[in-house]
């Protein structure tokens, strides 16, 4: 080796030190199969919010039982990993596995630890029991579809100059045509900004009741 060929192989080598994980690594952390049957259409949600909490809790909070119930369902079953089970139970008492009012075989689409969480979500409630504080209703053929059409997109980073608050990036795609799917569409724009308010009021909380917590 050359002498220009070593100094170029050590600064090479220097720079992947540094870069962090490679597009290989990333796409490691998904399973594109797990994206058949879904596609992007013009109906979607995309919101952003401020987490005052660094992106390792707010990780954490979206991806395991004990956290989604500070801020989001009364009970879950999530295995945290590509493919595993994210289902959502919001009605345990008379809809324990979340057949009805829950998301009952939605998939983890996506993992890259405290950056990058995907997972499937159905749209519609099961029954209309639970009247306005439940997605529109759909009959079996149209809920029940497999693999799951609609998904939430979540991306989780440090914010600038603050790496004990967190930017969150949320995305939820996949919203069909037709007034059913515009109801859904309406009804999740709106919950979903209530599921980031309450995550926000949560870290908050317990920003707040740190002993050595100071006041902005």
């Amino acid at each position: 080796m050359t002498t220009t060929s070593r100094a170029l192989f050590l600064i090479l080598s220097s720079i992947s030190c540094f870069a962090g994980p490679g597009p290989g690594a990333l796409h490691a952390a998904d399973d594109s199969s797990l994206m058949e049957g879904k596609r992007r259409t013009d109906r979607s949600i995309v919101l952003e919010a401020t987490i005052p909490a660094p992106p390792a809790e707010v990780f954490r909070l979206w991806t395991t039982v004990d956290g989604v119930k500070k801020f989001f369902a009364p009970e879950a079953r999530i295995d945290a990993q590509i493919g595993g089970r994210y289902e959502m139970i919001f009605a345990p008492g008379e809809d324990p596995d979340g057949s009805a009012h829950g998301t009952k075989g939605a998939r983890i689409l996506k993992l890259v630890p405290e950056r990058e969480l995907a997972f499937e979500w159905v749209a519609f409630a099961g029954d209309k029991t639970r009247g306005r504080s439940s997605p529109p209703y759909a009959p079996p053929a149209e809920r029940d579809v497999r693999p799951l059409p609609t998904w939430v997109d979540l991306s989780f980073a440090p914010v600038a100059e603050n790496a004990d608050r967190t930017l969150l990036r949320f995305a939820h795609y996949g919203f069909g045509s037709g007034e059913r799917w515009a109801e859904s569409h309406r009804w999740f724009t709106a919950v979903w900004k209530a599921v980031l308010d309450q995550l926000a009021a949560y870290c908050e909380k317990q920003r707040a009741a740190k002993p050595d917590h100071e006041p902005e």
